[in-house]
């Protein structure tokens, strides 16, 4: 094991922290946390004493540091820092820095064309690729909710993501991994609910198959029909969302829309029950869905076009979660 990440992990555990049956190394998704001994169950839980509200992590010249430290003691203030400049330096900014200056320098056409399928936020594009925006892409890489804040959690967040892993676990103590059964290689976890491949690379920056994809935004007139819909072409909803569709007069306005699903039969029955609660019947949605799946088509192989080749770095993780989208949704062209 690498003698720096094993001294984080006596500072970690004897701060609280438990770092059970791990070690670090490269593996399928680059450097991860894997089992020591597969045999066992393996274990990561940051502590609530341990965790940093992302306003109070700044950087200058290169450091990461705590600006506001009356939280924590001298020596967790120092472990935090220590943990972070670990992360920092070991390409956690090499990695930000490269997704930013590749979305501010893209070509304009491109930049349009995500705009306009909802795939990234004039925020993202506008961000510079500075010192400043590249610690806010490296936080907002890391970050999660606890207890109404949002925190980073040290050595937790060296876990690596998996569509098809349990989800992270938030308990009043911390932030832990979820159960691993023993057996397994690599210790993987859930980083959102129902992230597409989009959304995981405008978040994250890297490509990974997942279990959904969702629509662009879109604009449908009924035929006969008084009644329009609109999409919102948004990549999931908001864990307190309760519902994805609205109607305002006369539009049916749609949140979020699933179009391709490793389940093939949701997307189109997904859109039967939101057009049957609004009082339309099953042959709309049927003669609707496929409409919808092949305007998607056609955007995602449009901006494949337009990238003209897979090239490398933060271009290849864009070309490859624009493949891993299009396949999801072939894959619920089912009659």
């Amino acid at each position: 094991m690498d003698a720096g990440f094993q001294y984080l992990l006596e500072r970690f555990t004897s701060l609280g922290g438990m770092a059970e049956n791990i070690c670090q190394r490269e593996g399928e998704y680059g450097r991860g946390i894997f089992p020591v001994d597969s045999s066992r169950r393996a274990k990561i839980m940051t502590p609530k004493n341990l965790l940093v509200e992302r306003g109070d992590v700044c950087v200058s010249r290169d450091e990461i540091y705590v600006k506001d430290s009356s939280q924590f003691t001298s020596k967790e203030k120092n472990f935090i820092e220590l943990s972070y400049n670990y992360a920092w330096k070991d390409g956690g900014n090499a990695c930000a820095a490269e997704f930013l200056k590749y979305v501010s320098t893209m070509p304009e056409s491109v930049k349009n064309q995500l705009l306009d399928c909802g795939f990234i936020g004039k925020d993202l594009l506008e961000c510079c690729p500075d010192e400043s925006g590249v610690l806010k892409r490296f936080i907002d890489e890391r970050v999660v909710n606890f207890e109404g804040k949002s925190v980073l959690a040290s050595i937790w967040d060296l876990v690596n993501h998996s569509s098809f892993a349990a989800p992270l676990r938030i308990t009043p103590y911390g932030v832990e991994t979820p159960p691993i059964e023993p057996g397994l290689e690599e210790v993987l976890h859930k980083y959102s609910g129902k992230n597409s491949p989009m959304s995981m690379w405008k978040k994250y920056g890297f490509a990974c198959e997942c279990i959904v994809a969702y629509s662009i935004p879109f604009s449908i007139k009924i035929g006969d029909h008084a009644l329009a819909i609109r999409c919102a072409g948004r990549l999931g909803l908001d864990p307190k969302e309760k519902t994805s569709f609205s109607v305002d007069g006369d539009v049916l306005s749609i949140k979020s829309l699933p179009v391709g699903c490793l389940s093939n039969a949701l997307p189109r029955e997904n859109f039967k029950s939101i057009l049957s609660s609004v009082g339309l019947s099953a042959d709309v949605a049927n003669r609707l869905f496929p409409k919808i799946r092949e305007v998607n088509i056609k955007a995602r192989r449009d901006l494949i076009d337009s990238l003209q080749g897979a090239g490398s770095g933060a271009k290849a993780q864009l070309y490859k979660a624009l493949m891993y989208e299009i396949k999801l949704i072939e894959n619920s062209l089912i009659d």
